[in-house]
């Protein structure tokens, strides 16, 4: 019986025919789905088996990088490999063969010179894949000085677009429009969802214009096609009205509050009180610190806000001492909400804001109920009570349009901004929950 061997080159004698051998690695069989990878190059000759076996290795590596990297498209793995291999390899020459003679393959195999000459152009060096492109475009974003979390969603959005453009040349306003429009219609994405999308695969093009991997001077291929296209017209004709988050009226306020008492949710009611007395945006509340609460001065203060004027300092209201106490005498830690665990951005509020949503929607608010329609609420209220717009302004950390006040103005007294709050009732405290 003919003794196996292994060899370095790939290659494997069995009964006079030598195969192509690749073992995978322990950290993607489970993905791949066996062990090695195994194919027949139909001779005994082994300087011709070791030829055709880099072929079918080097297309076996695309397919560990391409489960190691979640790649949507294993022809584009198996080009940018082939690249590799015309980039680093001593014999330049077989590598060429082997591109020319995969070309040829795909050309068979899907009757689309489309996807063929793609293939050449990546393999070959004479385009980038817009895949391999994402990496540097997110640092460049960074470098900007935008949110690892815009990032993120940017990224998420022109990764559809990768999904089905494998080179910048394929992007024209025919295609783009006719990929949008499927992705929405099949995704069932909101016009808010599109624009956003589109917003996002412009700054791509832009930068694939910045290195040269897009004419310069072109416009941009990416239009939002008219049926999601959003307009701010309070009327019938306009399909897509935006529509703004709604104030939750006081008694609807008092509903929500008594769902998260019936819940047992003690960490959530004292957020929408908070929120309801304070104006805080969710993420400046679950941020609040120990430090930033003056228990003898009775106010709050918020260091780090989404805008310059949402850094603030403002009174405690009579209705939230209580509250407020207790949350410091029973924090475990430096935070007045102990038990939020921030998610990968270093946001406490996503998994409580996410109970909020659940609890609203059991209770049967809409879509354009949100947390920060509490902030709505207050707002309301001050309104109501006849409270001037700068106040509340200082109150909510609004942004003072006026010259005067939101120029020079040093900004009210927590005197007076108490005198404000104080007029403001929601009547929340009848049931809250006793440990």
């Amino acid at each position: 019986m003919p003794r196996k061997t292994f060899q370095a080159a790939h290659v494997e004698l069995r009964y006079k025919t030598y195969y192509a051998v690749l073992y995978i690695p322990k950290d993607v069989r489970a993905i791949i789905g066996k062990t090695k990878f195994s194919k027949s190059t139909k001779t005994g000759d082994r300087n011709k088996a070791e030829r055709i076996a880099a072929a079918f290795t080097i297309s076996w590596k695309a397919e560990i990088e391409r489960a190691r990297l979640n790649y949507e498209n294993p022809l584009i793995a198996e080009a940018e490999s082939l690249l590799e291999n015309l980039r680093h390899s001593s014999s330049r020459h077989s590598v060429v063969e082997i591109i020319q003679e995969r070309t040829r393959e795909i050309l068979e195999e899907t009757g689309e010179p489309l996807i063929s000459n793609e293939f050449n152009a990546i393999a070959s060096g004479k385009r980038k894949s817009l895949a391999s492109i994402i990496p540097e475009w997110e640092i460049a974003q960074t470098e900007k000085g935008l949110k690892q979390k815009t990032i993120d969603q940017m990224s998420k959005d022109v990764g559809l677009l990768v999904k089905t453009f494998t080179t910048a040349e394929l992007l024209t306003a025919k295609y783009t429009e006719a990929w949008i429009t499927n992705e929405a219609e099949s995704k069932e994405l909101s016009p808010s969802s599109v624009n956003r999308i589109i917003t996002f695969c412009r700054n791509f093009y832009r930068y694939l214009q910045s290195i040269n991997e897009a004419p310069k001077g072109k416009t941009t291929p990416f239009f939002v096609p008219d049926q999601f296209k959003k307009s701010k017209k309070n009327n019938k004709k306009s399909a897509n009205r935006t529509e703004s988050w709604l104030p939750f009226k006081p008694e609807e306020l008092k509903e929500i509050y008594e769902a998260a008492i019936t819940a047992q949710d003690e960490e959530l009611m004292h957020l929408i009180k908070i929120a309801a007395y304070t104006g805080a945006r969710i993420e400046e509340i679950c941020s609040i610190k120990i430090s930033d609460v003056n228990i003898k001065e009775l106010s709050i203060s918020f260091p780090e806000a989404k805008t310059a004027a949402g850094i603030r300092t403002i009174p405690i209201h009579s209705k939230l001492i209580k509250t407020i106490t207790k949350l410091i005498e029973e924090s475990k830690n430096d935070y007045l909400f102990p038990d939020l665990t921030p998610n990968k951005y270093g946001d406490r509020s996503n998994a409580i804001g996410k109970r909020f949503g659940r609890l609203k929607r059991k209770i049967g608010f809409s879509r354009l109920h949100v947390f920060h329609s509490i902030r709505k609420t207050l707002t309301t209220a001050l309104e109501n009570s006849g409270i001037p717009e700068n106040l509340a302004a200082d109150i909510v950390g609004h942004e003072k349009t006026t010259i005067t006040y939101g120029l020079y103005s040093g900004g009210n007294s927590l005197k007076t901004m108490r005198d404000a709050l104080e007029k403001i009732e929601f009547d929340l405290e009848k049931q809250e929950i006793v440990k």
